[in-house]
C-alpha cells in the first residue's frame, strides 16, 4: 500500500504536464513557474517554425531545452509533429513524394437497361483506375434489381479510361482512386488545411520517422530514452468527411498500393468479385466488409503504431499519444478499420477528452481504450485533456468540471495525465508573464496538480477488478459500414454505439464496474471454461456476460456463448439478439440465451453483487471500482460526476480507510457507517 507521505506529496511523473508547443523567451523561468505550480513536466517539441527538424538549429535548441528540463527536475514527452494530425511533419514527408498522401478509392455505377457502349474518362483530381468489371442483373419484376455477383466479368482498363460494352441488363463498375483530403480530418483541425500521409503505407511512415524521429536521435542520442514516451497527435485514414453540413463528390473507402493483393493474401479468396458490396448490398455484403476493415486495421497497425512503437523501443523509449473518435465504435471503423487492433501496437495506450464536463463526458472514450490496457497489462493508459466542447458551460466551473471528469477517467484506466487545462500565470512573480492567462491561478493550479498525483499514485500498477463484462460489438459496425458523401456522423447504421452506449451507461452508474471484451476475449473465457470449468479473461473470474442488442455477431463468438453459460456465467442480450454471421451472412440460431432489458439486467446485477458499496447513492451517481492491491488489501475507488454531495452506506468485512486525495487526509471508516463523496471529487476506501 502507498505510505501517506508519497501519498500527500506525490512524484512528479503523477502528475499534470501540460502541452507546451512554444516557450516563453525564457525558457527558464518558465520551467520555474511550472515547478512553483506543482506540474510533473511537459509534452513539447522541436520548434516549428525554420522547417521543423529539416533544420539542424531547431534540433540543436530542442536538446538545450531538454537538458534544461532535466535541470529542474522536469520530466518530457517528444511531441511527433508540426500542428497535427501526425504523419505530415508539418508538409516535410509529402515533399517531393505525393504518392505517400493520404488515399481512398470510389466507386463509378454505369447500368444498361438496354445495350450501350461506355467510355469513362478519369476525372482531372483523381489519380487513376485499379479495377473495372461488370455483372448480368436479375430483375425478378420492374420495381427489382439485383447484381449477380457470382457472375462477374473483368473488362479491360487503362489508368484512365474504361471503353467497354454493356448488354441489356447488365452494370458496370470502375473503381478509381484519388486523394483523401477535402472534407477530411485533414482540413477540419485547427492547425492548417495540408494533405495527410497514408497511415496504412509503410513506406510513408517510414519517411515520417526517417525525418522527424531520426534528427532528433542523430542530435540527441538519448532524447527518446529519457523521454515518457512519444505523443503522437490523431493520425486517421482521412477518407471519411468531418462535417455533416458539407457534400462531396466522393464516397471513399480506404486505400493503399497492394489492397488486392493483401486481401487474397489474408483471406485466401479475391475480393474483386464482390468489390462493390463495400459500397452498396445488405447482409449479402457483411461478410466481405468485416473482412475489409479488419484488414485495414492490420494495416495501420503495422504501417504506423507498430512501425513506430518499434523504432521508438528500439531507441529505448515508447510510443503513445491518442487517437481520434475514440468514443465510437462506427468511428473507429471509419478512423482506423479496427481501433482497438491499432491501440494495441502502441507501446503505451492514450486517449484525448474534448467533453471536460461530467455531463458530457462519454464513458466510453476511456472505456473502450481500457481494453488495451487489461489486455496488455500496461500501467493504464495516458490522457490528454482540452476543453474543447462546450466551452462556454465549462467555463462556468473549470477546477471543478475537470476534477470531476480527472475521477472518471482514473477510475476507467489513466495513470497519466497531458493537458490543455491551462493556468493563468499572469500574476506569478509580480507579473513576470502577464500575458498568460488561463482557467487557475497558483494555488489551484496546486492543488490540481496534487488531486491528480494522489489518484496516480493509489491506482499505480493497479487493474480495475470486475467480474462483469460487456461485449465491443466492433463486427456490426463494420458490417454496415459504407463509404458516404457527407459527414461521417451521419455515416451508416450507429446501431452499435446506441446499443453499447445505453447498456453501458446504465450498468455503470448503477455502481457496477465493467470492462469491454471483444471477439479474442470471448473465445479464450470459452476455452479456459472448457478446461478448466471457470471462465476468465485478464485473470478475472466472468460471472456476467451482457450483449448489446445487434444485428451481426461473429459465428463462433455466438457459439461461444453455449459454453460460458454452462459454466454458470449469466449471458444475457440487452434488447434482441444478433441475427446474421458476421463471416458468413448467414442467419444465427436464436437459442444462444436470454433477452432482458434493463431493469431486468440491473436487477440480475444487484442481487449478485458482493462489493461493499451495494444500491444506488443517495444524492448523486457515484461510479465505483473495485482494485487489488500488492498486498492483498481491497481498494474501492469511489467517483463523484455529480453536483451534490452523495451518500454511500459501507458494508465491507473489515473496517477500513478513507484516503482522500482532495486534501491528503486519511481517516477511518466503520463497517455499517456512512460516507460521503463531495460533488465531482473522488475517493478511496481501503479495506
Amino acid at each position: 500500500m502507498k505510505d501517506l507521505k508519497a501519498f500527500q506529496n506525490p512524484a512528479l511523473r503523477y502528475r499534470v504536464f501540460p502541452m507546451t508547443h512554444n516557450w516563453m523567451a525564457d525558457y527558464n523561468a518558465h520551467m520555474d513557474a511550472y515547478r512553483d505550480y506543482g506540474y510533473g513536466g511537459a509534452v513539447t517539441n522541436v520548434p516549428f517554425e525554420g522547417g521543423f527538424t529539416s533544420s539542424e538549429e531547431n534540433v540543436r535548441r530542442f536538446g538545450t531545452l531538454l537538458d534544461a528540463m532535466d535541470e529542474h527536475n522536469l520530466a518530457f514527452w517528444i511531441y511527433d509533429e508540426h500542428g497535427y494530425p501526425s504523419g505530415q511533419g508539418g508538409g516535410l514527408v509529402l515533399d517531393g513524394h505525393p504518392e505517400y498522401a493520404a488515399k481512398g478509392f470510389y466507386m463509378v455505377r454505369r447500368i444498361a437497361y438496354e445495350p450501350k457502349h461506355i467510355h469513362y474518362h478519369l476525372d482531372d483530381i483523381s489519380d487513376k483506375i485499379v479495377w473495372a468489371a461488370k455483372y448480368p442483373l436479375y430483375i425478378p419484376r420492374l420495381d427489382d434489381t439485383y447484381v449477380q455477383f457470382d457472375k462477374m466479368e473483368a473488362v479491360p482498363f487503362t489508368e484512365t479510361e474504361v471503353v467497354c460494352d454493356l448488354a441489356e441488363r447488365e452494370i458496370l463498375y470502375i473503381f478509381c482512386v484519388k486523394n483523401a483530403h477535402e472534407g477530411s480530418h485533414s482540413t477540419h483541425n485547427v492547425s492548417s488545411f495540408k494533405q495527410n500521409v497514408n497511415v496504412m503505407d509503410r513506406r510513408a511512415v517510414k519517411r515520417f520517422l526517417d525525418l522527424c524521429f531520426e534528427p532528433i536521435v542523430k542530435t540527441i542520442p538519448d532524447a527518446y530514452r529519457r523521454a515518457v514516451g512519444v505523443f503522437t497527435d490523431e493520425p486517421s485514414l482521412h477518407t471519411s468527411y468531418a462535417r455533416d453540413y458539407e457534400t462531396w463528390n466522393y464516397a471513399l473507402a480506404p486505400w493503399v498500393d497492394g489492397l488486392f493483393e493483401a486481401y487474397e493474401a489474408e483471406y485466401g479468396e479475391s475480393m474483386l468479385p464482390t468489390l462493390p458490396l463495400l459500397f452498396e448490398g445488405q447482409q449479402n455484403a457483411y461478410p466481405v466488409r468485416v473482412k475489409f476493415y479488419e484488414l485495414v486495421g492490420k494495416l495501420v497497425a503495422e504501417a504506423y503504431s507498430g512501425q513506430i512503437a518499434a523504432w521508438c523501443e528500439s531507441h529505448g523509449g515508447g510510443f503513445s499519444g491518442h487517437y481520434v473518435c475514440e468514443e465510437a465504435i462506427c468511428q473507429h471503423v471509419m478512423q482506423y478499420g479496427s481501433y482497438v487492433r491499432v491501440l494495441m501496437q502502441a507501446s503505451y495506450p492514450g486517449i484525448d477528452v474534448l467533453c471536460c464536463y461530467p455531463e458530457i463526458y462519454d464513458y466510453n472514450t476511456a472505456k473502450y481504450a481500457q481494453m488495451v490496457v487489461r489486455k496488455k497489462q500496461t500501467n493504464g493508459m495516458m490522457v490528454e485533456i482540452c476543453p474543447f466542447a462546450d466551452v462556454e458551460t465549462f467555463k462556468k466551473a473549470p477546477l471543478d468540471n475537470m476534477t470531476a471528469v480527472m475521477g472518471l477517467l482514473y477510475l476507467g484506466g489513466v495513470r497519466r495525465t497531458n493537458s490543455y487545462f491551462s493556468a493563468d500565470f499572469s500574476a506569478w512573480r509580480d507579473g513576470t508573464f502577464p500575458n498568460a492567462k488561463g482557467y487557475t491561478n497558483q494555488a489551484e493550479t496546486v492543488w490540481f496538480n496534487e488531486y491528480v498525483g494522489r489518484l496516480g499514485t493509489m491506482l499505480d500498477g493497479l487493474h480495475n477488478d470486475c467480474d462483469t463484462f460487456i461485449y465491443y460489438p466492433l463486427e456490426d459496425a463494420q458490417a454496415k459500414m459504407k463509404p458516404a458523401y457527407c459527414g461521417s456522423w451521419q455515416n451508416g447504421d450507429r446501431k452499435a454505439d446506441a446499443a453499447t452506449g445505453g447498456l453501458s451507461r446504465a450498468v455503470y452508474e448503477a455502481g457496477h464496474d465493467y470492462y469491454y471484451v471483444d471477439r479474442e476475449d470471448i473465445l479464450a473465457a470459452a476455452q479456459t471454461a472448457e478446461e478448466t470449468g471457470v471462465a476468465m479473461i485478464s485473470g478475472c473470474t466472468v460471472k456476467h456476460l451482457l450483449l448489446p442488442g445487434v444485428d451481426v455477431m461473429y459465428g463462433d463468438v455466438y457459439d461461444a456463448l453455449e459454453i460460458l453459460t454452462r459454466a454458470g456465467v449469466n449471458v444475457v442480450f440487452f434488447h434482441e439478439k444478433p441475427r446474421f454471421d458476421a463471416l458468413t451472412g448467414g442467419a444465427l440460431s436464436q437459442n444462444a440465451a436470454p433477452i432482458a432489458e434493463l431493469p431486468e439486467i440491473l436487477d440480475l446485477l444487484a442481487k449478485e453483487d458482493t462489493s461493499a458499496f451495494r444500491g444506488t447513492a443517495e444524492g448523486g451517481i457515484v461510479l465505483r471500482g473495485r482494485f487489488v492491491t500488492k498486498e492483498g488489501k481491497i481498494l474501492y475507488m469511489l467517483a463523484n460526476k455529480s453536483r451534490t454531495d452523495a451518500v454511500l452506506s459501507y458494508s465491507g468485512t473489515a473496517d477500513a480507510e478513507i484516503w482522500n486525495p482532495s486534501d491528503g487526509t486519511v481517516t477511518p471508516l466503520s463497517v455499517g457507517s456512512s460516507i460521503t463523496v463531495p460533488a465531482m471529487r473522488a475517493m478511496f476506501v481501503v479495506q
